[in-house]
């Protein structure tokens, strides 16, 4: 059975561009004794100095370092080198075994607090792209993440317990396919790489189904093939999001894309949402962008012709 998060006063949504460096420099600020977090790219300085100035107030600030982000070898390798400059404790990660690389974007402090993000702080991130991420006070949840963290720090292995975190490669492709065979409705989806054969095996099938399917994605190979099923591209913005809202009232969020290697290969971290107010937040984003993107393509169009 599909696991929800459904604590909403717990929650806070992030959207980008917008939210920009705030929430995540606001947890930092938070931190009293302990910050754990994954890094894939980051290049924002206030993030940094957010870093700098939580390990003079004594808080035990670890870092997990991608040194094998794609087109960022040499920056990530200097941004280690820095860091530990500071007084952050870093490890490098690089593809082992059978993790092809650790993608995931999160964030624990004190125990108490999470944020789970689909973007990483970069500038181009929180201020050209369209991003979304959550912020989570709940024990249960941090104490989670943590493990997986502390094991990922070690470089032990790691056994998913029961929650509605998705985490790649264990459980994704499953609780990601019982979301979007759950939908009655609508889907909307938010996502640069929409590959996965299984994935789209089941969108199509719930198409037929009568379920209106509305997808903002770089592709759009498949517009057409189902009166239920549409494609845009994303007209402003970078498109990193990786997002999905099914029926209007629960959601997920994380680093995964709707790809094999996403799902199945790397390290990423997402969470699986009902709470409508939420969802229906990221539905109206949705339909700002959906909106932008067929008038946009219509200018192209009267342009052309």
């Amino acid at each position: 059975m599909l696991e929800f998060y459904r604590h909403s006063h717990n929650l806070s949504l992030i959207v980008q561009p917008g939210d920009s460096f705030f929430p995540i420099v606001d947890a930092i600020d938070s931190a009293q004794h302990s910050l754990k977090m994954t890094v894939f790219r980051m290049d924002d300085p206030i993030v940094k100095d957010a870093l700098k100035n939580a390990v003079v107030r004594g808080v035990r600030v670890q870092t997990l370092v991608a040194v094998d982000s794609k087109g960022w070898i040499k920056r990530n390798k200097k941004l280690s080198e820095e860091l530990t400059r500071l007084g952050v404790e870093v490890k490098a990660q690089r593809a082992k075994e059978k993790i092809k690389r650790y993608h995931y974007k999160m964030m624990t402090v004190d125990e108490v607090r999470a944020l789970i993000l689909t973007f990483n702080p970069t500038q181009r991130n929180l201020h050209y792209a369209r991003d979304f991420g959550v912020l989570i006070h709940d024990q249960e949840i941090v104490t989670e993440l943590n493990r997986l963290f502390d094991a990922d720090w070690e470089g032990v292995k790691f056994q998913p317990q029961a929650s509605p975190l998705v985490i790649s490669p264990y459980n994704t492709r499953e609780k990601i396919m019982e979301l979007l065979r759950s939908a009655r409705h609508t889907i909307r989806i938010l996502d640069a790489k929409v590959e996965d054969q299984q994935a789209i095996g089941v969108l199509l099938k719930k198409a037929a189904e009568g379920c209106d399917i509305k997808i903002i994605t770089r592709a759009t190979d498949f517009e057409g093939v189902s009166a239920n099923l549409h494609f845009r591209k994303l007209a402003r913005y970078k498109l990193h999001a990786k997002c999905i809202v099914v029926d209007g009232r629960c959601f997920f969020v994380g680093s995964q894309n709707l790809r094999e290697v996403a799902m199945d290969q790397r390290r990423e971290v997402g969470i699986i949402i009902e709470d409508f107010a939420l969802a229906q937040r990221i539905e109206r984003v949705f339909d700002e962008d959906w909106t932008t993107a067929t008038e946009r393509a219509n200018e192209a169009n009267e342009a052309k012709g």
